[in-house]
């Protein structure tokens, strides 16, 4: 038995069930083959040389099998898992809309609304905030009343 070395290039189709599990599928130019090997956790426990001919029996016979799944598959399963794409995709979109902008910047954002109101306005949310200064004679009824409202 000749063993051929694993090529650089290759594509892994993991197993459904879990990620211990996968087939790995390969050419060798140099021989003509197509390599299908099985793989449990990092060993390689079986093999399978396809020649061309035989690699488009196998597609064939894999379209055949999705072709059959997608026939059976009740329509009301499928209109259900459209909505909760939908629903995922909108979340998604949340979620990296809020990550465009980090949080930092939005508190500085405001911070630079803030400064930019009228000084009144801004006086009037610092006393609400801080309180009097020391020494002030403004009694608390006065403190809560707005800047030009009346008594």
């Amino acid at each position: 038995m000749t063993v051929l070395p694993l090529p650089a290039r290759g594509r892994w189709v993991w197993d459904a069930r879990d990620r211990a599990r996968a087939v790995r599928v390969a050419t060798h130019d140099e021989v003509g083959l197509l390599n299908l090997s099985m793989w449990r956790d990092d060993l390689c426990v079986g093999t399978v040389k396809l020649r061309p001919d035989e690699a488009a029996d196998l597609v064939g016979a894999l379209t055949e099998g999705l072709a059959r799944l997608a026939a059976d598959r009740p329509a009301a399963v499928a209109a259900g898992e459209t909505v909760r794409l939908a629903a995922l995709e909108h979340r998604l979109a949340g979620l990296e809309a809020r990550l465009a902008e980090p949080v930092w910047r939005r508190a500085a954002r405001a911070v630079a609304d803030w400064a930019a109101q009228p000084l009144g306005r801004r006086g009037w949310i610092l006393s609400r905030a801080v309180g009097p200064g020391p020494g002030s004679s403004r009694s608390w009824s006065a403190r809560r009343r707005r800047p030009g409202a009346a008594a």
